[in-house]
């Protein structure tokens, strides 16, 4: 009889993380009065105004990751007519509540735990990861970015916001009461090492403050892709071309070192 091997290592990992995914989905189904309190707060409608500024508009195909119970996708739906917003989280009954007050044709709302989530649609413009990672263990970091590079093309912007590591060891130290059941600091390093593993770019990070200054952290990140020299020279018009030769003319003028 041939002897059966047993990788007991593999089946505990899988058992422990259907643990914890179960415990993920008790907590959020029970945190979604904690949500609904707090609303449209500053840090959802700075996010909104930054993906305003990164170029949402009507026509923007979206994939929001750790939606909530839709605060964001709510907003999003505000811009977003013409295109589509697919929206994703672990937790059924905070689908269940975006899906009671968020009805547009154009906005899917989905239970699904995003470490292993194949979309419907395709060729995103943004996907989002808003205050998301600090809250899936940093083992499973490595299967969630290889998880959103596969369905991440080179017009993809990736926007992914983290409390600040600083912020969150400091809470760990002096306010425990306020962390979820997972509420860990995301270094700086960690994300950079799983992007360049990914095929993926950081092209723009900023600290940046909310509530407590530098108490969070934005990321903008794209498709790795060979460089191609691009001379800004060839893109101004004539206009442009005689104020940068003016500009250089005077700084010459104004620093005349050589």
């Amino acid at each position: 009889m041939t002897a059966v091997r047993i990788d007991t290592k593999v089946d505990f990992m899988e058992e422990k993380n259907a643990e914890l995914s179960q415990k993920l989905v008790e907590f959020y189904d029970g945190y979604v009065p904690v949500q609904q309190n707090s609303g449209i707060n500053d840090r959802i409608h700075g996010l909104y105004k930054r993906l305003l500024k990164a170029g949402l508009n009507t026509h923007s195909r979206v994939l929001e990751l750790g939606c909530g119970i839709g605060s964001m996708t709510y907003l999003l739906s505000r811009t977003v007519k013409k295109g589509f917003i697919e929206s994703v989280d672990i937790s059924p009954e905070s689908i269940a509540f975006a899906q009671q007050r968020i009805r547009q044709s154009n906005i899917s709302l989905t239970t699904g735990n995003i470490l292993h989530y194949i979309p419907k649609q395709s060729k995103f413009d943004f996907i989002t990861l808003f205050d998301v990672i600090e809250h899936i263990p940093m083992e499973n970091h490595k299967d969630l970015f290889k998880n959103i590079s596969r369905y991440t093309d080179e017009e993809t912007r990736i926007l992914i916001n983290i409390p600040n590591p600083d912020y969150i060891e400091y809470d760990i130290q002096n306010q425990p009461q306020l962390l979820q059941v997972i509420d860990q600091p995301v270094p700086l390093d960690s994300i950079v090492n799983q992007l360049k593993a990914n095929r993926l770019n950081l092209v723009f990070f900023e600290n940046y403050s909310v509530w407590v200054e530098q108490d969070y952290q934005f990321f903008i990140i794209h498709k790795a892709k060979a460089f191609t020299e691009i001379r800004l020279s060839d893109h101004r018009n004539l206009f442009s071309k005689a104020k940068k030769k003016c500009e250089r003319i005077f700084i010459k003028w104004k620093y005349p070192y050589c």
